[in-house]
């Protein structure tokens, strides 16, 4: 079994009138395909009284299989590495049969790509005078899931959302569990603790480490820094650093940007296409928040030589935009050129 690096880790601190949902270990059996996947939830309220989660997936990746075994009065005869195991035993646990739920009608994540989910619930229980508080703690893991991957050619698509009716009342999903993000098969835990590793990611969201070269992360108030990548990996920050954008040092590289990338930007305008995720990020090419007509006329500039894009985004592992980074930032981040929409870039020196 590998422990796979985790890319929706525990947060530092609980978020005021949020839960978060996190990952605190994601594991992988390459012989037998199994993926398990521990999920917990942080908030800032002992006293939440029941909870509706649904794991999203897309279907064509993995496949989850019910055990047919288990109990939902927690006995001891589920079948290990089949359906949900090492389920919460706090309170009273029920949950849409823990069967895969089709999710193309829904859309209850807001992902069309997750097309499917699984849904487990949790509830106070009574003591015979008040209702007890579930789970009577900050910060637990509920449940252990299993799925067999069934394709393993790119990362592993994922997402959460929160049954309304099961929320404590004032709450919501933190801004990063409602997100969906991806299990990279190919990167152990240990390739990232306490390394900040860079990659870029192909049209079908295969990702690939950054070779070695240099990056310089600009900030339009202050001087940039400019750092080193050795085979992916970022060398250590001497300080805290805050920037814009990121450039490649090198003016010399393959940065993908084509006709296709205008055709594809024109086409999310119109409507015939919707883009996400990264290709969403470099399709604003001029940099000023939102797509339009004037993104495809800077990427038209910049093939015919009459401008030059050279200013990329730097993401982490939940497709959040990142402007700071510090001597101990770690883990998996994904590097992507504006105006490269269809992220044909690979950033190698030409």
């Amino acid at each position: 079994m590998a422990e796979l690096y985790n890319p929706l880790q525990l947060p530092s601190a609980a978020s005021e009138n949020r839960i978060s949902v996190y990952l605190s270990e994601v594991n992988w059996v390459s012989d037998t395909s199994l993926l398990t996947l521990t999920v917990g939830i942080l908030t800032d309220a002992a006293d939440v009284t029941s909870f509706g989660l649904r794991l999203h997936y897309d279907s064509s990746q993995v496949s989850y299989t019910s055990d047919t075994n288990y109990s939902l009065l927690q006995t001891s005869s589920d079948t290990t590495g089949q359906g949900i195991d090492a389920i919460l035993a706090s309170g009273i646990v029920s949950g849409s049969g823990h069967v895969q739920v089709s999710d193309t009608t829904s859309n209850f994540d807001g992902e069309a790509d997750t097309d499917s989910f699984v849904k487990a619930n949790w509830a106070s229980t009574w003591n015979g005078t008040a209702m007890e508080p579930w789970p009577g703690s900050t910060n637990v893991e509920l449940y252990q899931i299993n799925f067999t991957v069934t394709d393993t050619s790119s990362g592993i698509l994922f997402g959460f959302s929160a049954d309304a009716n099961d929320l404590k009342e004032g709450y919501s999903l933190s801004e990063v569990s409602s997100g969906d993000f991806r299990v990279d098969l190919t990167l152990s835990a240990a390739e990232v603790e306490g390394n900040l590793v860079v990659r870029y990611l192909d049209s079908d969201s295969n990702s690939t480490t950054l070779g070695n070269q240099s990056l310089v992360f600009v900030d339009p108030g202050s001087d940039n820094t400019t750092v080193d990548v050795t085979s992916g990996t970022l060398d250590e920050l001497a300080a805290s650093i805050s920037f814009d954008h990121v450039e490649m040092a090198s003016s010399s590289y393959d940065d993908g940007i084509a006709i296709s990338d205008a055709v594809k930007v024109l086409k999310q305008i119109v409507g015939l296409e919707s883009l996400s995720g990264a290709s969403l990020v470099a399709a604003d090419a001029n940099l000023d928040g939102g797509v339009t007509i004037s993104d495809a006329v800077s990427i038209l500039k910049h093939i015919v030589g009459l401008d030059s894009i050279v200013e990329c985004a730097l993401l982490d592992s939940s497709g959040n935009l990142v402007e700071g980074l510090t001597s101990s930032s770690a883990g998996a981040y994904t590097l992507v050129q504006y105006g490269d929409a269809d992220l044909s870039g690979t950033f190698e020196i030409i």
